[in-house]
C-alpha cells in the first residue's frame, strides 16, 4: 500500500543516488520506451483506436518530431505518456510505456516501497512458459513475438497486463531488474501502471508538457509567477521568497524582459509568445527529464516561433531533455528533430533521423506530406493529399492510407503492413508500407509484412483486436 508522501526537496534531486550525468548507462540509451501503445475510446456507437500499436524511443538530448495530420493520434500518444487520457478513453492492456531514467527509479523505489517489484526474484518464483498455461493468460508466445513459450520473460507478462499471474498488485509500477528494491542498479517505472501519488510525481516533476494553447494552460485570475511557484511548491517543496526567486529565474531563463517586474503580471498582460515562454518555464519548474510539446508554435508568427524553437534547443543543451515535439509542419519538423515519426491513423507508418527522412521519404504518405510543402513542386497548383485521415475504429486488417495512396495495389486492402526496415540490415529507417523491404520482389514483400503482422509489438502483446475492446484496466 502505498502512503502519501511529501515532495523531494532540490537538495534531495540534486545529491540523491545519481545525477544527470548518470541518466542512462549511455547517452544512446531511451529514457522512455514507448511499445504497442493502443489507446481506445469507447462510445456508445463505436471503440475509436486513437492509437493503435505505436512504438517508438526518447533519448536523452534528442528531439523526436511526430508529425501528421489532424486526427492520426499524435495528441492521444502525448496524453497517455502524460497519463491525461480521460474516459470514455484507456489505455489498453499489451502497452507499454517505461520511464527508464535510474534516480528516478531508485527515488521512487525509496518513496513508493509499496509499489516496487523485484523481477529478478519474479522470475526466480515463476518459469514464464508455465504461466501461458494461467487461468488469467489467454496470450500464446505467437502473440507476444516468440515461437516457443521458453523464450518469453516475465518482464513480457508485466507489460501486457498480465501482472496477476504473477500475484502483482495493479498499483504496481517500479520495476527492478537489477539490484534490490532496497539499492536499485537498473530497472523502469512502468506509466502505464501509475496512479495516485506515483502518477503525480511522474507527471509535472519528471514528464512535462507544453500545450499548444498557453492560455488552456495558464489560469487568468493568478499572476503568472504564482502559478509557477504552485508547481515549484508541489514537485520541490519550496514557497516564500525562495520559489519567487527560483520563479524570476525560471522567467529569465526562458527569455522574459525584466522578469522581477513580470513575475507579478497576469496572463492577459503577456503577449502570445511570452505566454508561451511563460508555460515553458512552468514545465521546466520541476527540472524535467522529458519535456512533451504538442504544437507549441503554431498560434505564433514566424519571427517568435523561430525565437521558441531556438530557446527549445538552447534549454536542451543545457538540462540534457528528451524532447517529444508534434505538429503539423514539417519545416518545424526539419528545424528541431532529430529523429521523425510519421502518424497516420493512430499508427506509425514511417519513422527515419530527420535528413533521410527530408532526403529519401519512403511511404508515399511522407512523400505526400513533403510534396504539400508550399514552393516544393512545380506548376501553379499546390499538391495535396486527396480525401481525409479515416477514423480507426475497426481493427487494422489493411492499409489504412490504401483508399488515398497513389501507389495502392490490391494486397493493400488486404494486409496489414507492419513496420520493417526499407532495406536490410538498415533498422534506422523503417516503413509500414507493402512496397518495403526495397530489394525484395513485391510478392515477397507483402509475404513478409502477413508473417510479421502478429509480431508487430517489440514488447509481445498483439494489437487490440474486438475480444480486447470489452477488457482491460481502466487506467
Amino acid at each position: 500500500m502505498a502512503t502519501e508522501s511529501q515532495p523531494e526537496s532540490e537538495t534531495e534531486r540534486e545529491t540523491g543516488a545519481g545525477s544527470k550525468a548518470e541518466t542512462t548507462a549511455d547517452r544512446n540509451d531511451p529514457i522512455i520506451t514507448v511499445r504497442n501503445l493502443q489507446t481506445a475510446f469507447f462510445t456508445d456507437k463505436e471503440v475509436i483506436r486513437a492509437v493503435d500499436g505505436v512504438s517508438f524511443d526518447i533519448r536523452p538530448s534528442e528531439t523526436v518530431g511526430i508529425v501528421g495530420e489532424s486526427g492520426s493520434g499524435k495528441s492521444v500518444t502525448a496524453r497517455s505518456i502524460m497519463g491525461l487520457v480521460e474516459s470514455p478513453g484507456r489505455i489498453l492492456d499489451g502497452s507499454s510505456i517505461r520511464f527508464h531514467h535510474m534516480e528516478t527509479v531508485r527515488e521512487f523505489a525509496r518513496r513508493f516501497p509499496g509499489r516496487t517489484v523485484d523481477l529478478g526474484a519474479l522470475e526466480a518464483e515463476h518459469d514464464p512458459a508455465s504461466l501461458f498455461a494461467h487461468s488469467t493468460v489467454d496470450a500464446t508466445p505467437e502473440a507476444f513475438g516468440y515461437d516457443d513459450a521458453s523464450e518469453a520473460t516475465v518482464a513480457d507478462f508485466v507489460a501486457t497486463g498480465y501482472g496477476e499471474a504473477l500475484g502483482l498488485d495493479p498499483k504496481d509500477c517500479v520495476f527492478v531488474t537489477d539490484g534490490s528494491t532496497d539499492e536499485p542498479v537498473d530497472g523502469f517505472v512502468e506509466i502505464t501502471r501509475l496512479s495516485g501519488d506515483p502518477q503525480r510525481a511522474m507527471r509535472g516533476g519528471r514528464i512535462a508538457m507544453v500545450f499548444q494553447d498557453p492560455l488552456t494552460s495558464l489560469n487568468p485570475v493568478y499572476t503568472v509567477g504564482n502559478q509557477i511557484k504552485e508547481a515549484l511548491r508541489l514537485h520541490r517543496g519550496l514557497s516564500g521568497a525562495e520559489a519567487t526567486r527560483e520563479a524570476i529565474s525560471l522567467l529569465e531563463a526562458v527569455g522574459i524582459p525584466d522578469a522581477r517586474r513580470r513575475v507579478a503580471e497576469y496572463p492577459h498582460q503577456f503577449s502570445g509568445g511570452m505566454r508561451q515562454r511563460a508555460v515553458i518555464a512552468m514545465a521546466l519548474a520541476c527540472d524535467p527529464e522529458v519535456l512533451i510539446c504538442d504544437e507549441p508554435t503554431t498560434a505564433l508568427d514566424v519571427t517568435i516561433q523561430a525565437q521558441i524553437l531556438d530557446l527549445l534547443e538552447e534549454l536542451q543543451d543545457e538540462r540534457d531533455l528528451g524532447i517529444m515535439f508534434i505538429t503539423h509542419d514539417m519545416g518545424v519538423i526539419a528545424n528541431i528533430s532529430h529523429r521523425v515519426n510519421v502518424m497516420y491513423a493512430g499508427e506509425v507508418v514511417e519513422t527515419a533521423d530527420v535528413e533521410p527522412l527530408f532526403a529519401d521519404p519512403k511511404h508515399p504518405y511522407t512523400r505526400g506530406l513533403l510534396e504539400s510543402i508550399p514552393g516544393q513542386q512545380s506548376g501553379d497548383r499546390l499538391q495535396t493529399i486527396e480525401g481525409n485521415v479515416p477514423t480507426p475504429n475497426e481493427p487494422a486488417t489493411y492499409c489504412r492510407f490504401a483508399p488515398r495512396c497513389p501507389e495502392a495495389f490490391a494486397d493493400c486492402t488486404e494486409v496489414h503492413p507492419v513496420s520493417l526496415p526499407v532495406e536490410e540490415g538498415a533498422d534506422d529507417h523503417t516503413a509500414a508500407c507493402l512496397l518495403y523491404p526495397e530489394h525484395r520482389s513485391t510478392p515477397e514483400a507483402v509475404n513478409r509484412h502477413a508473417d510479421r503482422e502478429d509480431s508487430i509489438s517489440e514488447a509481445g502483446a498483439s494489437p487490440a483486436t474486438d475480444d480486447d475492446t470489452t477488457g482491460g484496466e481502466n487506467r
